[in-house]
């Protein structure tokens, strides 16, 4: 597999698995653990602030993780990135 081509094949699984954990309700355990494991060894760039109640960290390769909060539930959301 080439690098291009094994990047996007890491971006698809990234974001299969996180709609994934939205779909299937994964307990927030499993969720944790799932959202540690992809993160690993990542180095921050940067924080992002887009609206009240998100906050986003941008990754120097270029992954972001948002967390989105609303009055019962957070949310991750975890794209991009090698």
């Amino acid at each position: 597999m080439t690098d291009k081509s094994e990047t996007d094949y890491r971006r698809v699984q990234r974001e299969i698995l996180v709609r994934h954990m939205s779909e299937s309700k994964l307990d927030l355990e499993q969720e944790a653990k799932l959202a540690t494991e992809m993160l690993k060894g990542k180095v921050v760039s940067k924080l992002l602030r887009h609206r009240e109640g998100e906050v986003g960290i941008e990754f120097t390769d270029g992954t972001r993780l948002f967390i989105d909060t609303t009055d019962t539930s957070v949310e991750l959301s975890i794209t991009g990135g090698k």
